[in-house]
C-alpha cells in the first residue's frame, strides 16, 4: 500500500498531457493523486453500455478487490472524473473524424440516421409516405431533483423537500439526439386548457380513454423528480431519432414534446411524414390546431395509432388512423418505442441519482450503441423477417377469393365500400340528446315516486298496527320509534321524488303526468333499458382492455417471478368479473326489443373484438341486417385489408432493400478511400477513420447473407443492383453498367475480404490501444 501511495504521489510530477500521452487519464488537471489506464476506461464504457444497470460504484469497487486495496467513496468520485474526461477525448475524436467525412453538420445526423429510410436513390419509386416513424413517452428514466432539508426559523429541521442543491454544471449532454429544453417549453404556450377540454369532447371520440397518465395523476411525484421520463422518436427500423426530456410534466402537457419533435422532423426531413402514436387521434387534432398546422397540413403529415394501442381505440379512431386501414402503411405497426423501453429501463437505475450533464449523457452514448450494434446489426434481419411475413400473408390470396365466392362477394371493391358505410354509421352515433336524457331522467324518477308510494303505503299501515287503539302517542312510542322513523323516511323520500318530477315537468313541458302503459312512458322506458345495455357494454369492455394490457405486461421481459405471479393471480380474478359481466351483458340484451347480439367466452377474450364493441351499442340504428355486420364478412375484410398492406409492405421493402445494398457499397468506398488520402499528412486521423469503419464493416457479411437470402424467396420482385446514393453523387463517383449487375454472392464476400485485409494492415501498423469512436 505504501508503494502505491509513492507512486499515486509521483504523478504530480507529471504534466496531465504527458499522462494522456501515456493511456494514463488523471482525475485531476494538477498534482493528480489517481490515475486510470484507457484500457480500463474503455472496458468500462463498453461494458456499462452492454449492462446499463453497472454503476461506476460498483466497477470501482471490483477493482479495488482486483487490487487488494479497501473501497473508499473518494475513488468513485475520481474514477467519474476521469471517465468524463476519456469520454470527452472520444468525443473530440469523433468530431474530427465527422468534420473530415463531411458529416458535422447539426442535422446530419437526423437525416442520415438510418439507411433503408433516408438514403435516397435517384430513379427510385416514390413511396406515399417518404418515412415512416414513431413516437411515445416512458416515465422509466426519471431522476431525482436533490434538495436540502427543510429548515424553520429555529434552525429545526422540519418533514419535507427544501431548497434545491443540485450542483451548476454547464455541459448540456445529448449531443445531436437531444433536443432542448428551449426548443420545446416554446410550444407549452399553445397548449391552452380550452384546447384540451375541446378535444375531450368534440374532435377525437375515444380521448376519455386516455386519461390514466394526466397531470393530476403525476404531480405528486414532481416534487421527488425533476426529468419525469424522456419522449423518443424512432424511424420504423428502430433507430433513434429524437429524445426529449419531460421536466415534471405528464400525458396532457406531454404534447408539447410530441409538437417539438414533429416540428423538427418537418423542418429537416421534409414531407410525407408518418408518425405513430398511442394517442394519435387526438395528437392528429392538436397539430392541426397548432402553430405547425399550416406546416403539417403543406407537408402532408399524417398522424398514425399503433397497432396495440389501437385496439383499445373507438372503432371510428381506427378506421381514420389504424394502420390497417391506411393506405400507404404497409406491415408497420408503429409500436417500435415499446421495444426500445423494454431494454432502455435496465438503464434506469444508473441514471435515477445522477446530476443533469451525466444522465443525459448516459441515456445519448445508449441510444448511440443501441444504434450501431443493435438496430445497424438487425435492420438485414427487419428487411428478411418482413418480406417473409409480407409474402406469407399474400399467399392468402387464393383463400380470400373462395371464401368471397362463398359469402356472395362480386368483387373486392365492395369491402372499401362497406368500410365506408361502417364509417357513416359510426360517424353518426352521437352522443345522446339532451331532451332524451331528461325524458329518461323523469321516467326513472317517476318509476321511483311510484316505488316510494308503495313503501310509504307499506310502512304506515306497519305503524297504524303496530300502536294500539286508545293509548296516547306519548305511552307507545317506545315501541313504535323505529316504524315511525321508517315511515318518516319512506315520506321524505317520495316528496322529494315528487319535487323533482315537477321540476322535469316544467322543462319538459309536460301538462299531464306520464302514466304506464301511454306512449311517452314507453318510448322513455326503452331508451333507460338500451342505456343500460350500453352501460354493460361499457363495463365489459373496459374489463377486456386491462385484461389485455395486463397479459402483455405478464410476458413482458424484466418482469420478475414474483410479479408474474401476482398478474397472474389478479387475472384470474379478472377473468371472474369479465364473466359476471359477460353474464349482465346477456341480460340486459335479451331484455331488449327486439334482443340484441348473444355473446360468449370465446368471442370476449379475442383481442381483435375490441373493435366491435362500437358495433353493439345501436342507438338508434339496428346494424345487425347489414353486410358488414356479420361476423364472417369482417374477418373476410380484416383479410383482405392485411392482404392489401402486406403488398404495400412488399413495395416499400424493395425499396429499402436496395438502398441497404446501396449505402453497403457506397460507405464502404468512402471511408476506405478517406482513410488512403489521410494516411500521408494525417496517419493519426487516418487511423481513426479505419476504426469508425470498423464499426460498420463488421456487419457487411451479415448484411450481404441476409440480402441474398431475400433475393432468394420465392415471390421476391425487387433487385440488389446498387443504384446511385447521396455518397456516391457526393463523390462524383457513377456506378457502371457492368458493375451494377454484378451482384453474386463470391464477389461480395471477395470484396468484404480485401477491405478486412486493408484494415487489419492499416491497424496493425497503429498503436492498438488508441482510442476508439464511442
Amino acid at each position: 500500500m505504501e508503494r502505491q501511495v509513492a507512486a499515486q504521489r509521483d504523478y504530480g510530477s507529471i504534466h496531465p498531457a504527458s499522462l494522456v500521452g501515456q493511456g494514463l487519464f488523471p482525475c485531476s488537471p494538477s498534482k493528480p493523486s489517481v490515475v486510470v489506464t484507457a484500457r480500463t476506461l474503455e472496458y468500462y464504457r463498453v461494458l456499462f453500455l452492454r449492462c446499463p444497470r453497472l454503476s461506476i460504484q460498483p466497477f470501482v469497487k471490483t477493482l479495488c478487490d482486483i487490487h487488494g486495496v479497501p473501497y473508499r467513496s473518494y475513488l468513485g468520485q475520481q474514477f467519474s472524473i476521469c471517465f468524463d474526461l476519456y469520454l470527452d477525448v472520444l468525443s473530440r475524436i469523433k468530431t474530427r473524424v465527422k468534420k473530415v467525412l463531411g458529416r458535422n453538420g447539426s442535422n446530419w445526423r437526423l437525416e442520415n440516421a438510418c439507411p433503408a429510410c433516408e438514403y435516397n436513390l435517384e430513379g427510385e419509386k416514390e413511396l406515399k409516405f417518404k418515412m415512416m416513424c414513431c413516437m411515445d413517452g416512458n416515465d422509466s428514466l426519471k431522476r431525482v431533483h436533490r434538495k436540502g432539508a427543510r429548515v424553520d426559523e429555529g434552525g429545526n429541521e422540519v418533514p419535507g423537500c427544501g431548497p434545491s442543491r443540485e450542483r451548476m454544471d454547464s455541459r448540456t449532454g445529448g449531443g445531436d439526439y437531444y433536443l432542448m429544453r428551449e426548443e420545446v417549453d416554446a410550444f407549452s404556450k399553445a397548449l391552452s386548457q380550452d384546447i384540451v377540454d375541446e378535444l375531450s369532447e368534440k374532435d377525437t371520440p375515444c380521448s376519455p380513454r386516455w386519461k390514466n397518465m394526466n397531470d393530476k395523476a403525476t404531480a405528486s411525484m414532481w416534487g421527488v423528480f425533476d426529468e419525469t421520463g424522456v419522449f423518443l422518436c424512432l424511424c420504423r427500423h428502430g433507430f433513434v431519432l429524437l429524445i426529449a426530456d419531460m421536466v415534471k410534466s405528464g400525458e396532457q402537457t406531454r404534447a408539447k414534446y410530441a409538437l417539438a419533435i414533429v416540428d423538427r422532423l418537418i423542418d429537416t426531413l421534409g414531407e410525407r411524414l408518418a408518425v405513430g402514436y398511442d394517442i394519435g387521434c387526438g395528437f392528429k387534432t392538436t397539430v392541426s390546431k397548432s402553430a405547425i398546422g399550416p406546416k403539417a397540413r403543406e407537408k402532408q403529415y399524417t398522424s398514425l395509432v399503433g397497432t396495440f394501442h389501437g385496439h383499445a381505440h373507438c372503432r371510428l379512431c381506427q378506421t381514420d388512423h389504424l394502420g390497417t386501414y391506411v393506405e400507404g402503411n404497409g406491415l408497420e405497426d408503429s409500436e417500435g418505442c415499446e421495444r426500445f423501453f423494454s431494454k432502455s429501463n435496465t438503464l434506469a437505475s444508473s441514471v435515477r441519482h445522477a446530476s443533469i450533464f451525466h444522465r443525459r449523457q448516459a441515456i445519448a452514448a445508449f441510444a448511440e450503441h443501441m444504434d450501431d450494434f443493435e438496430t445497424y446489426a438487425q435492420l438485414t434481419t427487419f428487411l428478411l423477417n418482413n418480406y417473409k411475413q409480407a409474402l406469407k400473408i399474400c399467399s392468402g390470396y387464393t383463400l380470400l377469393l373462395h371464401d368471397m365466392r362463398g359469402l356472395g362477394i362480386d368483387r373486392e371493391s365492395r369491402f372499401l365500400e362497406w368500410l365506408a358505410e361502417e364509417k357513416a354509421y359510426l360517424t353518426g352515433l352521437k352522443r345522446q340528446p339532451t331532451e332524451e336524457t331528461l325524458q329518461m331522467e323523469y321516467y326513472q324518477s317517476l318509476v321511483g315516486l311510484e316505488k316510494a308510494d308503495f313503501e310509504l303505503q307499506q310502512a304506515t299501515k306497519a305503524w297504524v298496527a303496530e300502536r294500539p287503539a286508545g293509548v296516547p302517542l306519548n305511552v307507545a312510542a317506545g315501541t313504535t320509534r323505529g316504524l315511525e322513523t321508517k315511515r318518516r323516511h319512506a315520506l321524505e323520500t317520495r316528496e322529494d321524488l315528487r319535487t323533482q318530477c315537477q321540476l322535469l315537468e316544467q322543462k319538459l313541458g309536460v301538462a299531464r303526468q306520464w302514466m304506464p302503459g301511454s306512449p311517452e312512458w314507453e318510448d322513455a322506458k326503452k331508451r333507460v333499458e338500451l342505456a343500460q345495455y350500453q352501460k354493460c357494454v361499457d363495463k365489459l369492455e373496459s374489463l377486456v382492455v386491462a385484461r389485455l394490457f395486463e397479459l402483455t405486461r405478464m410476458n413482458m421481459s424484466q418482469t420478475g417471478y414474483k410479479l408474474r405471479k401476482h398478474i397472474g393471480k389478479a387475472l384470474q380474478a379478472r377473468s371472474q368479473a369479465i364473466r359476471t359481466a359477460l353474464t349482465n351483458f346477456n341480460a340486459a340484451a335479451a331484455a331488449l326489443k327486439p334482443p340484441r347480439r348473444q355473446l360468449d367466452w370465446e368471442q370476449v377474450v379475442e383481442c381483435t373484438f375490441l373493435a366491435d364493441f362500437d358495433l353493439l351499442r345501436d342507438v338508434r340504428q339496428d346494424v345487425r341486417g347489414k353486410r358488414w355486420a356479420e361476423p364472417h364478412v369482417r374477418m373476410v375484410m380484416d383479410r383482405y385489408f392485411k392482404i392489401v398492406r402486406a403488398r404495400e409492405e412488399i413495395e416499400r421493402l424493395n425499396v429499402e432493400i436496395r438502398r441497404v445494398a446501396t449505402y453497403l457499397d457506397d460507405e464502404d468506398h468512402l471511408l476506405l478511400t478517406k482513410a488512403e488520402e489521410l494516411a500521408p499528412t494525417d496517419p493519426d486521423l487516418a487511423h481513426q477513420v479505419l476504426v469508425y469503419h470498423r464499426r460498420r464493416e463488421r456487419f457487411y457479411d451479415l448484411h450481404w447473407k441476409r440480402l441474398h437470402e431475400i433475393a432468394k424467396l420465392p415471390g421476391f420482385s425487387g433487385t440488389l443492383r446498387p443504384g446511385t446514393g447521396k455518397l456516391s453523387r457526393k463523390d462524383g463517383q457513377e456506378h457502371s453498367e457492368d458493375e451494377a449487375t454484378n451482384v453474386e454472392e463470391e464477389e461480395a464476400n471477395e470484396d468484404f475480404e480485401e477491405a478486412e485485409s486493408i484494415m487489419r494492415v492499416a491497424l496493425d501498423t497503429q498503436n492498438m490501444d488508441s482510442f476508439n469512436v464511442p
